[in-house]
């Protein structure tokens, strides 16, 4: 798990960013708050970010179960400095104070410890179900995640390959938006009761081809209410991990719904599939 060190972030080059720093942009409402920013980062330092890409996954942790197939990235020193240079910029407060007032959440503040953040990775066959995110920190027990952070990071990709991030409504009845990885874009948004999101679409990616991303989060003061009967809480009354929850076209499948229910408390295990789906394999 990266933990930011506060010297770099005093001493980053902010001029990294594209012009979006200095210019208005519109916040999207439905089916709840977020925002797409082309051009994220300078052409030239994109192009040296991609280029210092990881080429291969043997650094990576494995999700590797019917609910998420993906690779992550959290130690800094298997990633280059231009791509470290990326989480201490986000984490800049002049970045923070634009995001904060795009979306008008007082106290935000960056995620020291990064947790579930960093470069991830989804091959072919890759997904990751429709989730709500973890609303207390694991760490900071008095803190809560409010915004997603996902930058895009294939120079090209194809909308037959799927791979777009999907937001849906609050009932899961329908997907209102989606964001394709298109280069040096971002999109952020809120994580609350109701912002389901995903990557539900197997990927169709060539073999050697990766759906590559970068993923960072902001925390504020917790002020959510305990509550035992809200999505996906556990005994403390909050959600401490992800809650997945199937689409309305999805099958009903008993071994699904009994993945759905453990994950709300624990990653899902080879123990766990050895069990509840043997035969499972990522085409599936």
């Amino acid at each position: 798990m990266i933990k930011l060190h506060t010297e770099n972030i005093d001493n980053c080059n902010i001029n990294i960013l594209g012009d979006w720093l200095d210019n208005d942009l519109n916040i999207i409402n439905e089916p709840f708050n977020h925002i797409i920013i082309d051009n994220f980062l300078q052409d030239d330092y994109f192009d040296k970010v991609t280029k210092s890409l990881p080429n291969s996954t043997d650094n990576f942790w494995e999700y590797m179960n019917p609910l998420e197939v993906k690779y992550a990235l959290d130690r800094p020193e298997y990633m280059n400095d231009y791509i470290v240079n990326i989480f201490n910029v986000l984490s800049h407060p002049k970045v923070i104070e634009k995001i904060s007032n795009i979306f008008g959440i007082q106290d935000l503040e960056y995620d020291p410890y990064m947790n579930g953040a960093g470069l991830h990775y989804h091959p072919r066959n890759g997904r990751l179900n429709m989730h709500l995110d973890y609303e207390q920190h694991p760490i900071l027990k008095d803190k809560q995640r409010r915004l997603n952070i996902i930058f895009y990071l294939n120079k090209s990709w194809k909308k037959e390959w799927n791979g777009s991030t999907d937001l849906w409504n609050y009932d899961m009845t329908e997907c209102c938006f989606k964001s394709y990885p298109v280069a040096n874009r971002v999109i952020i948004f809120e994580t609350t009761e109701n912002s389901w999101h995903g990557v539900p679409d197997k990927i169709l990616c060539p073999q050697e081809e990766f759906r590559k991303t970068l993923a960072f989060y902001y925390i504020s003061p917790l002020t959510s209410k305990i509550s035992k009967s809200k999505t996906g809480a556990n005994k403390t009354g909050y959600r401490t991990k992800a809650t997945f929850v199937k689409r309305p076209t999805d099958p009903n499948d008993i071994r699904m719904k009994k993945l759905y229910e453990i994950r709300p408390n624990r990653r899902i295990t080879k123990e766990d599939l050895s069990e509840i789906w043997p035969d499972w394999t990522e085409e599936v």
